[in-house]
């Protein structure tokens, strides 16, 4: 099985971020299957 965990966060009238990962569920355990930097980003 397959599935996504979207947490985000939204700030009104500011906007907001939403971080994805893609998760993948078998008989032997977990796998993330999207790699990519977590870290807080300021732009």
């Amino acid at each position: 099985m397959v599935f996504t965990i979207e947490p985000g966060i939204y700030v009104p009238s500011v906007g907001g971020v939403r971080i994805e990962d893609d998760v993948l569920i078998t008989d032997n355990g977990v796998e993330i299957l999207t790699s990519y930097p977590k870290e807080l980003m300021t732009l």
